[in-house]
This record gives structure tokens, sequence and C-alpha cells, in this order.
């Protein structure tokens, strides 16, 4: 945004601006839909092309937040209002007394004026939880919830809303979260970023900063000079100049469609009747969460990770090895086996799972634990189902070494690969790689 004007640009970093409004004061962006508060409070929002026209849908507009199918809007009184579903939908009154927003799934945060930290999560009549006080900003992303206090301290935990803080850093005037990534800019100018679990260590990628962005795998700077810069792909990429004389920055990464849940009845189509269907249907909420922000979301690894979760758990979020009395036996849809396991994890999600076992087999961790198994400790899981290889899968996994059992893997993969494929398979069968290597 320029002097109240905004531009927005979609593809790589190269394209061009394209005018969309002028008169505004905030705007939020999420899919194909452009919020924008108007200085005279109006609130519009577009869905469809950047040539699309304006709904008009609230007056008295301080702020405006979008995501998914979700409007929300903090008004100049200190209400805000938050609806789901098409345009014209009907608002649902949240909160009162709110100084900032931010939504993220089925999650809503705000900072209250007194500075207390509220989030809801579910839909918009459920309750709200508090969190933290000595409130600045709230931000939300996927099972993520981050508090900039006034004090210039950052906090950031995951999972469940009851889960502990982790401490990320102080002096912090901006904060931005985006998957397993944290942007802050610090008082100094200084912009940093970490990415992995919330203990990992920060990386320094630019100077000068006013604002951070975040989102997918892109970083966007606004800094103290009103130039705009963004990166895409690791940490250590070239930045891109994008615009100069900007006052406000927000960047949504080029995606794919929203993922598609995984629902019962797609269980059923590629394996026939499921044993323990009520326990599997009461986790497949949170499994389908875990797996939206584990980027397990294409039909080949959708096919790797439901296959395997089939032949550990059998999609049961509180599945238990049988025969076992080892403390740490293996729990929960991957079947957590080992302090070597239990601890890494715990450490990861801010929770003590070798003091607490029995949490690995829990509706509120089991899902989250799956995701971290697949996409951080072996962290190549995606890649090789990406490669069609489900024989680096069984090494990533630690089956035990039966060229039978590879063989029904690779075939349940081939199955559900199929299906979520639109009923073929994209590559040749003798393609897929089905013994370990």
């Amino acid at each position: 945004m320029k002097s109240g004007e905004l531009y927005v640009k979609e593809g790589n970093l190269f394209a061009d601006w394209v005018w969309q409004a002028a008169g505004v004061k905030d705007f939020s962006l999420a899919g194909d839909r452009i919020g924008v508060v108007l200085t005279d409070g109006r609130v519009q929002v577009k869905e469809g092309n950047l040539w699309s026209g304006w709904d008009s849908v609230a007056s008295g507009g301080q702020s405006v937040e979008l995501d998914g199918d979700r409007v929300g809007v903090l008004h100049t009184n200190g209400t805000v209002n938050v609806k789901e579903g098409p345009l014209n939908a009907g608002w649902a009154t949240q909160s009162a007394g709110v100084k900032d927003l931010s939504l993220a799934g089925d999650r809503i945060g705000v900072v209250l004026t007194d500075g207390r930290v509220q989030v809801k999560e579910g839909n918009l009549w459920s309750g709200w939880d508090s969190v933290a006080s000595g409130g600045q900003s709230v931000e939300l992303d996927g099972d993520r919830v981050g508090v900039l206090h006034t004090n210039g301290t950052v906090n950031v935990k995951e999972g469940p809303l009851n889960a502990g803080w982790a401490t990320q850093s102080a002096g912090v005037k901006d904060l931005s979260l985006a998957g397993d990534r944290i942007g802050v800019v610090l008082t100094d100018g200084r912009v940093q970023v970490k990415e992995g679990n919330l203990w990992s260590g920060w990386d320094s990628v630019a100077s000068g900063g006013q604002s951070v962005e975040l989102d997918g795998d892109r970083v966007g700077v606004l800094h103290t000079n009103g130039t705009v810069n963004v990166k895409e792909g690791p940490l250590n990429a070239g930045w891109a100049t994008q615009a100069a004389g900007v006052t406000d920055l927000e960047i949504a990464a080029a995606s794919a469609a929203p993922a598609t849940p995984v629902s019962m009845q797609d269980l059923q189509n590629i394996w026939g009747a499921i044993p323990n269907a009520a326990v599997v249907a009461e986790g497949l909420p949170s499994l389908n969460q875990q797996m939206a922000i584990g980027g397990i979301t294409s039909p080949a690894r959708k096919a790797a990770f439901l296959s395997t979760l089939r032949h550990e758990s059998g999609w049961r979020y509180n599945a238990v090895e049988a025969g076992s009395t080892s403390t740490y036996r293996g729990r929960g849809y991957v079947q957590l086996t080992g302090d070597f396991n239990y601890g890494p994890a715990g450490t990861y999600f801010g929770q003590n799972f070798l003091a607490n076992p029995d949490a690995a087999a829990s509706l509120a961790w089991s899902a989250s634990i799956a995701r971290w198994y697949w996409t951080v400790s072996r962290s190549g899981s995606n890649a090789a189902a990406d490669s069609y290889d489900m024989g680096l899968i069984s090494r990533y996994i630690g089956y035990r070494a039966s060229t039978t059992e590879d063989l029904e893997r690779c075939d349940d993969f081939k199955r559900a690969l199929r299906y979520f494929n639109g009923g073929s398979l994209p590559v040749s069968e003798q393609s897929i790689v089905c013994l370990r290597h």
C-alpha cells in the first residue's frame, strides 16, 4: 500500500502490480479474497480475480482480517464481528474492548485493551480461552499462537491452547508466523527468522526493517525507508525488490488449492470396512488439521501417510502397542516408541512426554506427533512420497526388514494413490519403488 492506494500482484515475484483501491487504511489477503477498510470506515471485500468488483460488508471498521472463508472486522469502537462462508453471510459478534485481531483456520485470537490475550477455536459461538496477559498483538497460524507483549518479548506455543509457552525473543517491534517459521523485527531494525521447532536458532536476514511478513516459503520485509523486498525458498535465498514508497505490506505465498480433508467415506472407498470406526472418525478432524500443517496434501503424500498409519495404528489416535509393558511402548497414530522419540517429540511441542507418555495416544497430541514424526523427525518423508518411493519411507519409519511387508504397504499406497488421483496412477506402476534401499 502506498499513500492509501492498494496494489496487489499475483504469480511470481516479478509479476506486475494491479491497482485495487484508494483511500485505504487497512487491508488483508487470503486465497482469492482481498479485504480493505477505507478511511471512512467502510469495509469492502472482493473475491475472484484482481479485477472483480467489491462487496461492502460492514461500516465503522478499523481493521479487517481474512482467512479461508472467514472475514473478521475490528471496529473503531473495539467490537469484533466475524462471518464465515459467502460474503453475504451474517455476522457473529465475538468480543468488545479489542485492540488486535487475528484469524487462522477455526481459531480467532484477540488482544483486549487491558492486554489480556484470548483465543477461541471451533465454531463462531465457541467460548474464549485466556492464554496470556500484557499483550500488544497476537498472531495465529496453524496450531501456533504467538504473542508480542508490550515489553517487547515474544512467546509462542503450538498444539492445544493449554500448551506451554516458549519464549522466543526480546526487544521486538513486529512479529509474523507461517508454518514452522517465525519472523521478528527487533527495535534496532534487524529482521530475524527461524524455522523448525520453537527452540531453533535465528537467522538474521535483513536490517533496517519496519515490519516482516511470512507466508509459505516467502519472507517479505517493509523497510523504514519504504522499500519492500521479498524472497522465496530457503532463508538464504536472494531478495527481490518489489516497490518503494510503501506504507503497509502483506504477502501470501503462491500455493495450490486448499487441501481436501480425508473423510471416513474416503477410507472406506479405498480399504473397505474400517475397524473401530467410531474412534477413527473421532480423530479425523485433528488428523486432517495436522496433515494440512505438514503439507501432506497431494495425492502421493496423502496416500503414503495414510497407508503408513493404517499399518501402524489402523488410524486410531489412541492405539497402544499390544503385548508390550514398556513405559515407552508404541502409542498413537504413528506408534511413537522409545525414550529417544518421546523425548524429542516432547521438546518440539514444549511438553514432557517422558513423564507423561500416555499423552502420545491422546486426542490432543496423537495427530500432532504423527505430523512431527513425518515432517521433522523423518523430514524426508514428503519428498520420498513425491518420488513414489515407499521403500525409502519404510526405511524412514523403521519397519523391520521384510520384503513381504514392504510389498503389502506398497500395495496399500498404490490403492490410495489411484483413489486420490481420480482413479488412475499418475506414473507407471514400474516407477513406484516398493522395496527399501
